[in-house]
């Protein structure tokens, strides 16, 4: 999991504390634009995956690809904005598969289901962290914007 933290948590924590007793209005606003930057990057990350060479008909990247989501909390000590690969959302027994797609190591498995036969198979490894990394100047970019805009609101 890659994780970029942005120039103003003690901001962010201040504007929080001020947003709890705020307008739910104001704090959906927040939400809304705090989704809407991370939408570039959520798309750059399920492209990257997308773009991993396939031998078959490309079924498992599409399923990896949408695993990837973004979500966001706001409490009264900050917000939280998430961007994840949930391998709960893999089909049954191909859960791991998101995390061994992304690993230099690659996984074992058995050659057409035959338990007795098995090969090392390699993913694309960083194809989720590459994407957000290069996509975290923006998202701080347009985080901080949404910040202001809702601190402008709130009169501060």
């Amino acid at each position: 999991m890659a994780e970029i933290t942005g120039g103003g948590p003690a901001e962010m924590k201040q504007l929080a504390a001020r947003l709890h007793e705020a307008d739910p209005a104001l704090k959906r606003e927040l939400r809304r634009n705090l989704r809407a930057a991370a939408g570039p990057v959520v798309a750059a990350v399920q492209e990257s995956i997308l773009s991993m060479p396939s031998h078959h008909d490309g079924s498992l990247r599409a399923e990896v690809a949408r695993t990837v989501s973004s979500s966001v909390g706001l409490t009264r000590n900050g917000a939280r904005l998430e961007i994840v690969s949930s391998g709960r959302k893999m089909p049954a027994g191909e859960d791991r598969l998101p995390g061994f797609l992304d690993s230099v190591k690659g996984w074992n498995r058995p050659v057409f289901g035959n338990r007795d036969v098995w090969r090392r198979q390699h993913g694309k490894p960083a194809w989720f962290e590459r994407p957000v990394t290069g996509k975290a100047p923006a998202l701080r970019r347009t985080a901080q914007d949404a910040m202001d805009e809702t601190k402008r609101k709130l009169g501060g």
